[in-house]
């Protein structure tokens, strides 16, 4: 399968194209910072770009057989760009008939087990993380609202540490007694699920 990849160049996102250059898939990349990418290329194909950029996003994928997604939020969040980044992706997709996407987003937007509401809509949720989760909420109606075969991976608490291979996954909510995840499982289960249609139009939480 020949994949076409945004936010290549993050936390999450490199881990997914480690994944795909050690099976050799061919993978297409749109990136600011090409200097950012891993120095191992062999199987990447490079664009230079921005997703808030439609036609960028719609050359990226133009012979790709599916797309993920791991398109972040800096710290300083700009209002709706990920969403909107979200509709490019989305858009070029139903342009051209590719279907499998799979995306990452935050455990915010899972449900709270506790009550019939969100995640994010708990008292205790961290209000410093609001802005990031209405966000990826935004992104979510888009891809309900797609026509698409979308999965939304959702992390809790993240590390850096070292990939495990052990990572437990509930559908619409997060695992429970959940400990921290790596980027590099998340990253290596996103591309797990762009081979299948696993959790086909839904959310999934994943943890430790």
């Amino acid at each position: 399968m020949k994949i076409a990849l945004f936010g290549a160049t993050g936390r999450t996102g490199r881990h997914i194209l480690h994944a795909a250059i050690l099976e050799r898939q061919a993978v297409c990349v749109l990136v600011r910072n090409p200097a950012r990418l891993t120095p191992d290329r062999e199987y990447v194909t490079l664009f230079l770009g921005d997703a808030l950029d439609a036609e960028m996003v719609a050359y990226t994928m133009r012979e790709c057989d599916v797309v993920a997604s791991a398109l972040g939020l800096g710290d300083n969040v700009q209002p709706e760009a990920l969403s909107m980044a979200t509709a490019n992706i989305v858009n070029a997709m139903e342009g051209s008939g590719v279907q499998r996407l799979v995306a990452v987003a935050g455990a915010g937007i899972l449900e709270d087990r506790s009550a019939d509401r969100l995640r994010m809509e708990a008292p205790d949720f961290n209000p410093a993380f609001l802005p990031y989760a209405a966000e990826h909420l935004r992104m979510y109606d888009c891809l309900r609202q797609s026509r698409l075969d979308w999965t939304l991976v959702c992390p809790g608490a993240m590390t850096e540490a070292p990939a495990t291979g052990d990572v437990r996954t509930e559908a619409d909510f997060l695992p429970p007694s959940s400990t921290r995840v790596t980027y590099a499982d998340v990253g290596h289960f996103v591309y797990k699920l762009l081979g299948s249609l696993d959790y086909c139009r839904q959310r999934v939480g994943i943890a430790g």
